[in-house]
């Protein structure tokens, strides 16, 4: 099997990804934006002696909403993917994966499936996620290049970086202060993706050469009120649950997951409670070592 390429693996996924890999046996290599910064062309020049026509190059860089969600990510974030999808036009390799986001997707009452109409004007983050995938598609087809685009829902877990709203934030919160703080009753259902999962997933995936677009979720939404609960059930105090004012309407969001459970027969996702009993350890050793 050829080497492994991940750019941008110093991020959640990317971090959690090299090291699943490393330990499988893959020969894996990562680049992140201080050894190769994707937004300059001439920047990519380190990559000519890793990628090869036997690579599999993995797209997860990214200008995260944490950032800002600015023009300016956008820029960067389209630049990024441009400038790899010349790149590879150049130094094709045996297959490119780009990491995409479930945030190109509209929130609907219908579950969620690859063949659901992107839509992804909502924020500047989804227009150059989208954006980057339509690149990327259009260099991988000047060459033959096989191409796995995937669409990972929330992703939760030891390592996080983002403290999104949602099992990260509700976790580091426990850590810090034994309260949850949700916004209205926590009434909006979300799929949550552990990041164990993810990766295990990735390679699988990755194992079975497969093309084309995957969304990564359990098919399993929860509302946030029934996160808060499972964290009750897993953290040894007594939590307490503070409810904020709205800030924005319920949404909810569902998956239909048959494609990536017919690819993957016999995929087992780890049990929520457990998946959130290893997110608070790890979290809660980080705030210890401080």
């Amino acid at each position: 099997m050829g080497r492994i390429v991940i750019l941008g693996h110093t991020g959640f996924i990317g971090r959690a990804l090299q090291q699943h890999l490393h330990d499988s046996g893959r020969d894996v290599v990562g680049f992140s934006s201080r050894t190769v910064d994707l937004r300059r062309a001439e920047a990519l020049r380190p990559l000519e002696d890793v990628i090869d026509r036997d690579a599999i190059v993995i797209f997860a860089s990214t200008m995260t909403r944490e950032k800002g969600d600015t023009p300016q990510t956008l820029l960067d974030n389209v630049a990024m993917a441009a400038n790899l999808g010349a790149f590879v036009e150049q130094h094709p390799p045996a297959r490119l994966i780009c990491f995409s986001s479930d945030a190109v997707y509209p929130m609907q009452d219908r579950a969620v499936s690859e063949d659901t109409p992107v839509a992804p004007g909502g924020t500047f983050y989804a227009i150059a996620k989208y954006g980057a995938e339509c690149v990327l598609r259009k260099s991988a087809e000047a060459k033959g290049i096989p191409l796995l685009v995937l669409r990972p829902t929330a992703v939760f877990g030891p390592g996080d970086t983002h403290n999104s709203y949602g099992p990260n934030a509700f976790l580091r919160a426990a850590v810090r202060d034994r309260t949850v703080r949700i916004f209205g009753q926590g009434e909006e259902r979300r799929d949550h993706l552990y990041i164990g999962d993810l990766v295990r997933a990735v390679k699988a995936l990755v194992d079975a050469g497969v093309d084309g677009t995957f969304n990564l979720a359990t098919g399993v939404s929860r509302s946030f009120a029934d996160v808060a609960g499972a964290i009750r059930r897993v953290v040894p105090f007594e939590l307490e649950i503070l409810y904020q004012p709205r800030r924005a309407p319920i949404t909810h969001r569902e998956f239909d997951v048959t494609r990536l459970v017919r690819q993957l027969p016999g995929f087992q996702f780890t049990g929520f409670d457990q998946a959130l009993r290893e997110t608070y350890e790890s979290f809660r050793e980080v705030a210890e070592a401080r």
